[in-house]
């Protein structure tokens, strides 16, 4: 007997073809963010560096530096942002009479060069020209006139800017004397000059007659032995006072 097949399933064809699903549609945001801060960088490197916003109006300089003034002014009207403040730093550094520099920027439109020269010791003069000694006994610059103790080279050795002329004991030696020459004698310091081949003997020129000194020794010891032995042979003393030897004063 045979057996029944049973009947294949029918499949089911649809009258109508069944819709696609529809695609979702999204709003860009991060091509927005994106723009938005491309946007945001331009604006604001364009604020700090391009725009007047930041250039530089005023130039604050501390300490006494006519000149210096001078060589920091080039920067007016540049960005705040763009100076390079090293590059200027070496550049005031290399001067002579410049100690130390630092410059800070204050928005925003102020530089500010914090300056410290170095302290003026004396005025050498050499071939008719005037340095002003630091206290190192270094030529810091050339002046026409000084109100500073002034030594005069008879050597007339050339004289090269930011280079030792002579030694700081001389440059010591020589303010004091300054300062207590008139006092402790009683005599007036028309001149100091210097004529031998050392820097070691100094000569004082006062009224009729000229006073050496050894820069090497005692001030205080050779002036008391000045007054000491001019007072008692004052009117044996015609052209000199020699006071290099220590303990002796020989005159003429």
């Amino acid at each position: 007997m045979r057996k029944k097949l049973k009947p294949l399933p029918r499949r089911f064809v649809p009258l109508y073809p069944t819709p696609r699903p529809k695609k979702e549609h999204h709003f860009p945001w991060f091509l927005v963010r994106w723009v938005f801060l491309l946007g945001l960088f331009f604006g604001l490197f364009y604020l700090l560096f391009l725009s007047p916003l930041f250039a530089i109006e005023k130039i604050v300089i501390t300490g006494e530096a006519n000149e210096i003034e001078g060589l920091v002014s080039e920067v007016k009207g540049k960005n705040l942002w763009l100076v390079d403040k090293y590059s200027l730093e070496v550049k005031l550094a290399q001067r002579p009479e410049v100690q130390s520099v630092y410059i800070k920027r204050r928005p925003p439109h102020t530089l500010l060069v914090e300056l410290t020269l170095r302290p003026e010791g004396i005025v050498w003069e050499s071939q008719g020209k005037k340095y002003i000694l630091d206290n190192r006994g270094v030529a810091i610059k050339e002046v026409e006139k000084s109100q500073l103790p002034h030594v005069v080279d008879l050597r007339n050795v050339s004289v090269e800017l930011n280079h030792q002329v002579v030694n700081p004991l001389f440059v010591y030696f020589v303010k004091n004397l300054n300062l207590k020459f008139t006092p402790k004698t009683g005599l007036p310091l028309k001149a100091l000059t210097v004529a031998g081949e050392t820097t070691f003997d100094l000569v004082a020129q006062t009224e009729g007659f000229s006073v050496i000194f050894d820069t090497q020794g005692d001030l205080d010891q050779q002036l008391e032995n000045l007054v000491r032995v001019y007072q008692a042979k004052k009117d044996d003393i015609h052209e000199y006072m020699d006071l290099r030897i220590e303990g002796r004063v020989y005159y003429k």
